[in-house]
């Protein structure tokens, strides 16, 4: 997406430092086996969440439709693999992981999309694996605003909606909080942080 290509930088000084994020990424790297695959959706710069599972000592797989992201992505987490695509083009052979994560990625599609990835995820998952996610809390669909300046589309559940699509997808759903975060310089958000995992 070109916007995300011009925010690349902004973007990571404004949103890398979620402390609920970062207490996820860790909750999901304790849970996980050593060394386990860990594929990040709409990984953005790296920061924080390839980097951490990396450190972690997992393998990450990192996929992004804005290549201005994942050329800071690259430089900043070189151990990663960052893969260039969009996640609704992802086919269901596209590997298997011990973890998938998409922190604030899901929303810039429709609903009809997030079902459909929820879905190829469910298929993306080692038996047993688990699916960390986080979005906007918001009743919409393809709502047009503007982030950090630029005009984009995003979509919204709120909590008890968005957890039963995860079931319906075929999760069982560990954990799931809303919670408010304000990132620098921009007004606070109503984020909801859910914890899946794939029975085994």
């Amino acid at each position: 997406m070109e916007a995300f290509d011009q925010l690349a930088e902004l973007y990571q000084g404004e949103h890398s430092h979620n402390p609920f994020q970062a207490e996820m990424i860790d909750r999901v790297a304790g849970l996980v086996p050593d060394g386990a695959a860990v594929l990040d959706l709409g990984c953005g710069t790296g920061v924080p969440t390839a980097r951490t599972f990396t450190e972690a000592g997992h393998r990450v797989v990192g996929v992004d439709i804005s290549e201005g992201m994942l050329e800071l992505a690259r430089e900043q987490v070189p151990a990663a693999e960052f893969v260039h695509a969009d996640v609704r083009e992802l086919g269901a052979d596209f590997g298997r992981f011990g973890a998938v994560t998409a922190f604030f990625s899901l929303l810039m599609l429709s609903r009809a999309d997030i079902e459909k990835t929820l879905a190829k995820i469910t298929g993306w998952l080692e038996p047993g694996g688990w699916f960390a996610l986080s979005m906007v809390n918001m009743d919409a669909d393809s709502l047009p605003v503007e982030f950090l300046g630029v005009p984009v589309f995003v979509t919204g559940y709120p909590q008890d909606e968005l957890a039963a699509r995860l079931t319906e997808a075929g999760f069982r759903v560990e954990s799931i909080v809303t919670v408010d975060f304000t990132p620098a310089d921009t007004p606070p958000e109503s984020q909801i942080f859910a914890l899946c995992q794939i029975p085994a």
